[in-house]
C-alpha cells in the first residue's frame, strides 16, 4: 500500500513526502511511514506553540477513509461511516503483556496434563506386565503406550505453539515499547515525535488524517493506492 499527501505543499526527505501545518496552538509535521499489521503508520512530530503545558494523546488523531469523490466511506449496509482513532501504545503494550501471561498459564497447564498422561501410560504398561489375563495385559499395554505417545506428541506441539506465539508477542511488545508518541503533557515550545497507528481501510481512495483538540482542527489529505506486483 502506498500513500502520498495531496492538496498541500510537501517536501521530500529520505524518500518520504512530508507535510506541515500549524496554528497558534500546535505545529504538526507528518509523513506516511508504511504498514504494521492492520495499521497505517504516520511519522508525526507535534510542537507545542503555546506558552502553557499542552496535554496530547495519539487518540487526538483520527483517520477518515474517503471514496473517489472524497466522501467519507459508508458501510455496506449504510448504517455507519468509517472513522478510526489512533491507538495508544501503552494500551496496546498492556494487551500484549496480558496475552503473554495467558500463554505462560497455558503452557504450565499443558505441562501438567502431559505429565499426567505420561505417568498414566507408564503405570498402565507396568500393570500390564503383571496381569495374568493375556488379552487384558495386551489391551493395557496398548493403552499405556498410546498415552505415552500422545503425551510426547502433545508436548512437542504445545511447546512449538508456545514459542511461536511468544516470539510474535515479543516482537509486538518491542514495537509498542519503542514508540515515543504516547499520551503526555508537553512543556511550552517543546515537541514529541513518533508513530501514529491508525487502522487501514483498503477500500479508501483517499485518507484524511485529522488532529483535533479544543482549540485546533488540523487535516492532512493523503491519496492511497496499491502497487501491482
Amino acid at each position: 500500500m502506498k500513500m502520498r499527501p495531496i492538496e498541500q505543499e510537501s517536501i521530500v526527505d529520505n524518500g518520504k513526502e512530508i507535510v506541515k501545518q500549524e496554528n497558534n496552538e500546535v505545529k504538526i509535521v507528518a509523513s506516511y511511514d508504511g504498514r504494521y499489521q492492520k495499521y497505517m503508520v504516520f511519522d508525526v512530530e507535534l510542537f507545542n506553540n503555546t506558552d502553557e503545558p499542552l496535554t496530547i494523546s495519539p487518540k487526538d488523531f483520527k483517520a477518515i477513509p474517503l471514496d473517489i469523490n472524497k466522501n467519507q466511506l459508508i458501510s455496506a449496509n449504510g448504517q455507519y461511516t468509517y472513522s478510526y482513532e489512533a491507538v495508544e501504545p501503552e494500551e496496546e503494550l498492556s494487551k500484549v503483556r496480558q496475552e503473554m501471561n495467558y500463554e505462560e498459564t497455558k503452557i504450565k497447564r499443558a505441562k501438567t496434563v502431559n505429565t499426567v498422561l505420561f505417568i498414566g501410560g507408564i503405570v498402565a504398561m507396568i500393570a500390564s506386565s503383571s496381569n495374568r489375563n493375556p488379552e487384558r495385559a495386551w489391551r493395557n499395554a496398548n493403552i499405556g503406550e498410546t498415552m505415552v505417545q500422545v503425551a510426547q506428541i502433545k508436548r512437542i506441539a504445545d511447546h512449538e505453539h508456545y514459542y511461536s506465539r511468544m516470539d510474535k508477542l515479543s516482537g509486538e511488545q518491542n514495537t509498542w515499547m519503542n514508540e515515543n508518541f504516547k499520551a503526555t503533557t508537553l512543556a511550552p515550545h517543546t515537541s514529541i515525535r513518533g508513530g501514529i497507528f491508525l487502522e487501514a481501510n483498503t477500500q479508501a481512495k483517499y485518507v484524511q488524517l485529522n488532529y483535533t483538540s479544543e482549540r485546533s482542527n488540523i487535516n492532512f489529505l493523503f491519496e492511497q493506492w496499491f502497487e501491482k506486483r
